[in-house]
């Protein structure tokens, strides 16, 4: 007696796929680059859905920006954000220029200062700042991520783009919610 060969398997790994067995895994590490929902980027809700986008029930702040940006400083930055049945978080975030010629184009530097955060890299060079495994568990449904944001040396309106998950921690991404925040961050005084 043979066993089946590879046309068979594929057939069965089709029919698991079909039947639902099989899911898109989450993205427990971070997402792939460009999910902030800015510049015509997708956002979570590419992979993760289960309501419309900006349900009613969360709150995705930014907080250490209020003032505006001093060009060419560090600035400690906080992303909070908070639903009442978190089980499982995750974001991603993206400074870039507002307007004029630079538009759309990264603006600063990030630098993790833990491990709840990483920044990674598009092919066009743009850096998001973005969750780690380490990052993706809240507390009491509340999730916050801090990192140091080096302004740009000119004096632009800049846009920060981000985008947050709350899952259900089933490793399911069915009945997960999705947020977006833009904020137009001016230089300082401005």
């Amino acid at each position: 007696m043979s066993l089946p060969g590879p046309a068979a398997a594929l057939c069965a790994a089709g029919l698991f796929a079909m039947a639902g067995i099989a899911h898109a895994p989450p993205h427990i590490e971070g997402p792939p680059p460009g999910h902030t929902g800015g510049f015509g980027e997708p956002t979570c809700a590419t992979c993760h859905f289960g309501a419309p986008l900006n349900q009613p029930g969360a709150a995705l702040q930014v907080v250490g920006l209020d003032g505006g940006y001093r060009p060419g400083q560090r600035h400690p930055v906080t992303i909070r954000f908070e639903s009442f049945d978190m089980l499982a978080a995750g974001f991603q975030g993206s400074f870039r220029f507002a307007d004029g010629e630079r538009r759309g184009a990264g603006a600063g530097e990030i630098r993790p200062l833990d491990d709840r955060v990483t920044v990674v890299r598009s092919e066009n060079g743009t850096e998001y700042v973005q969750h780690t495994r380490a990052g993706s568990t809240p507390t009491d449904g509340v999730a916050e991520w801090t990192f140091e944001w080096r302004a740009p040396a000119t004096e632009a309106p800049i846009v920060l783009h981000l985008a947050a998950n709350s899952g259900g921690g089933d490793d399911s991404p069915l009945d997960d919610l999705v947020y977006t925040l833009s904020i137009t961050i001016p230089p300082d005084g401005r």
